[in-house]
């Protein structure tokens, strides 16, 4: 993966300590929810009402009923499925992947775990892998001069955020909808992370190798388009995971220091808390990404080893 360095252009974040973070949703890929500030990156036209279909699977232990719903990437519509609406008020819980609670401002959340000044793990990019990363930027219009100390992931993150908003696929997504009603309603939720700041602490916890892989990784969905996503997402909608599966192949096969991080080790870590649920007097509804449901380490095949009957 290695190969004769190619320094990239100075790269500079502004990043005040108090400065607002986008409120765009995020899928399993994309789960960080931070973004360029507005003048590095050409926002997208606001999106309109559609009605998705909705994948879902019940996920059964000792006579206990859990749910789960597969959420597709970023889309150019909102959300809007009035049978999983209905579903939520029969739920005793909501459980997403993140959430919109900072305890520290976004800012200072940047500069602790988004700069450094140690030699950047770019250098462990190749030729090619550098010149997809200009192509990225260049198609996400991401400013080449408003990442300078930044680290990998960040870079990555932004490119991803900047992506989607670039292909016009800002519709507000099944986490953002299903958590307002939920709020609405009274019924709780529960996050895989607490709250932002640990999402930054996760990123920052990468290993040199993990912060390349996961930038040449966001590079690649960047380069999907409004066409390669909006594929990924209807055929999921139609049934079919093949094109999803696809993706998680192609992180499990080229990036595989990233795949047991963002993967592998995130979907194990969903069975106890599955566990937990179990002792709720209602179901719980689970609302993840596509890519974490298929896979030959994916959430579902993590529950059946611990014994769930997944259907």
């Amino acid at each position: 993966m290695k190969g004769p360095r190619t320094p990239l252009p100075e790269l500079a974040l502004q990043a005040s300590a108090d400065a607002p973070l986008p409120e765009i949703q995020r899928t399993r890929r994309q789960f960080f929810n931070y973004g360029l500030p507005a003048a590095c990156v050409a926002l997208a036209p606001g999106s309109v009402l559609a009605a998705p279909k909705a994948p879902l699977w019940t996920v059964k232990k000792g006579g206990k009923l859990t749910y789960v719903l597969g959420e597709t990437l970023p889309r150019p519509v909102d959300w809007h499925a009035p049978e999983i609406l209905a579903l939520l008020e029969r739920c005793g819980r909501l459980w997403t992947e993140t959430n919109q609670i900072y305890r520290r401002p976004g800012g200072e959340l940047i500069k602790q775990f988004g700069m450094s000044t140690a030699p950047s793990p770019l250098e462990l990019l190749s030729p090619e892998q550098l010149a997809r990363l200009k192509t990225a930027m260049a198609l996400t219009a991401v400013s080449m001069n408003g990442l300078a100390g930044a680290r990998p992931w960040l870079i990555g993150a932004t490119i991803e955020d900047a992506g989607y908003r670039a292909a016009g696929l800002t519709g507000k997504s099944a986490n953002a909808v299903l958590s307002a009603r939920a709020t609405e309603i009274g019924v709780p939720v529960s996050s895989e992370f607490e709250v932002k700041d640990d999402v930054f602490a996760w990123f920052a916890g990468m290993t040199p190798k993990q912060e390349a892989q996961f930038l040449c990784y966001a590079v690649d969905g960047a380069l999907l388009g409004r066409e390669g996503a909006e594929r990924i997402s209807t055929e999921w909608l139609a049934g079919r995971q093949t094109a999803a599966a696809d993706f998680v192949d192609h992180e499990r096969r080229d990036y595989p220091e990233l795949y047991a991080k963002l993967t592998v080790e995130r979907n194990r870590a969903w069975v106890p808390r599955f566990e937990t649920m179990l002792s709720g007097p209602k179901p719980a509804l689970v609302v993840v990404g596509l890519y974490h449901l298929v896979g030959p380490e994916s959430m579902l095949v993590q529950l059946r080893r611990a014994g769930f009957e997944v259907n």
